[in-house]
């Protein structure tokens, strides 16, 4: 079964982003069937709302936003949330009343900055999605902006380093019992970003290796994806990008 999404009719800007529809509707093509859970976050005025409503012809489409929203749908499959995010315990509430089950579909149209983002995603993926389930993050790309919050030109400042025994580490945000593990023995951040410079990259592709950021961010995502069964409890199975799109698969 195929269905083409046309958002023309609908206040969203979803259908003037470059190749984002055809993307949704490859992706979306085996739940037409289904009675899904959809969530959304930041929905602007809810016109994206009544695109998947009428475009997924059963299901839950829940929308959340800063700003309050009002929707009419008679059809009752509408529902909106007022907050932030990051707010986690919103989240869980929201989870709770319309997807006790977990959400099909999560699609992330909101703050696009980085840290706000990961908090959302590391809380609502392991948590709130089904197994298998979809979670896109939208806009990616203005990680790359000079004049987006922590685009390219963002240099938040640099942990300390070991100079003697240098490590690349991270924290397991899945579990976020505070557990270190050593990824790469004898590299340090700071040492991987000067070898990335001293390579020509920055200067080839105009652009820096994103330690930090959104796009710091979409590379977390996929060390996670590479390193499958080697983290405990891994849930990212794939990851797909597109342009300015990127989509995670959870692991079943």
């Amino acid at each position: 079964m195929y269905k083409k999404i046309d958002a023309s009719s609908y206040a969203t800007d979803k259908g003037s982003h470059l190749n984002f529809l055809p993307y949704y509707e490859k992706w979306f093509q085996p739940l037409l069937s289904r009675d899904i859970k959809f969530l959304e976050l930041g929905i602007d005025k809810g016109g994206s709302l009544l695109l998947w409503r009428d475009y997924f012809e059963t299901g839950i489409i829940v929308g959340l936003d800063v700003n309050p929203v009002a929707i009419e749908d008679p059809t009752g499959r509408i529902r909106t949330y007022q907050g932030r995010q990051e707010d986690t315990v919103l989240l869980d509430r929201i989870a709770r009343e319309q997807a006790p089950e977990g959400f099909d579909v999560i699609i992330d149209d909101c703050s696009h900055i980085g840290a706000l983002t990961r908090a959302s995603f590391w809380h609502l993926f392991p948590h709130h999605l089904k197994p298998g389930g979809m979670y896109i993050i939208e806009d990616i790309g203005t990680g790359y902006m000079d004049n987006w919050p922590d685009g390219k030109a963002y240099e938040p400042r640099r942990p300390a380093v070991n100079r003697f025994r240098p490590r690349l580490w991270f924290t397991d945000p899945v579990t976020s019992d505070g557990h270190f593990i050593s990824l790469v023995r004898g590299l340090s951040s700071r040492l991987l970003a000067k070898a990335l410079r001293s390579s020509g990259f920055a200067r080839k592709t105009g652009t820096p290796s994103h330690l930090y950021g959104m796009i710091g961010f979409a590379k977390e995502v996929v060390d996670y994806a590479c390193l499958g069964v080697l983290l405990p409890d891994n849930p990212v199975k794939e990851v797909h990008f597109s342009q300015n799109l990127m989509m995670v698969v959870k692991r079943s």
